[in-house]
């Protein structure tokens, strides 16, 4: 899902609170929407993955980038 596309379904609904998943049924408001980030997609693609099937490139160490090539030039924005 995209920010537009997210965008769009908050603000055809009501106003509500929004939030996020926590541990066991808890859940958590979403107080921060963290700047832009590369992140690469489909490198935990296996069914069922715990980690999730993206992952955010760390500019200090990204075990997935090899060379300047394989930087990701896709950007996601994290929702805290």
């Amino acid at each position: 899902m995209t920010a537009h596309e997210l965008a769009r379904k908050l603000l055809g609904g009501p106003d509500l609170l929004v939030t996020r998943r926590g541990y066991e049924g808890g859940v958590h408001e979403i107080t921060t929407v963290v700047s832009p980030c590369p992140i690469h997609i489909d490198i935990h693609s296996r069914s069922g993955s715990y980690y999730g099937p993206h992952e955010y490139h760390d500019a200090d160490y990204c075990g997935w980038c090899y060379d300047e090539v394989d930087k990701s030039d896709v950007l996601g924005i994290h929702l805290q």
